[in-house]
């Protein structure tokens, strides 16, 4: 079965972090949102990466990484 690649979240920002299972929900949840109103997540994980947030060594930073990308796609209006 083929999935929609809207549902899925970019590989670049997947390599770039260490995720719990709900942890990869919430993202999903963001990715596909961003994807409905024309977000790009490779740019979000480009301005992240070149912030010093991205790559992600643990899940603690990985979560805060989660919530900066949250708050990117949220004021992105």
């Amino acid at each position: 079965m083929e999935t929609d690649n809207k549902t899925e979240i970019p590989e670049g920002l997947a390599c770039d972090l260490v995720l719990s299972e709900s942890m990869k929900n919430q993202l999903r949840q963001i990715c596909i949102y961003a994807s409905l109103v024309g977000i790009d997540m490779d740019e979000i994980r480009v301005k992240l990466t070149e912030e010093g947030v991205l790559p992600c060594r643990d899940k603690n930073s990985s979560k805060k990484a989660l919530s900066e990308i949250y708050d990117h796609v949220a004021c992105s209006f």
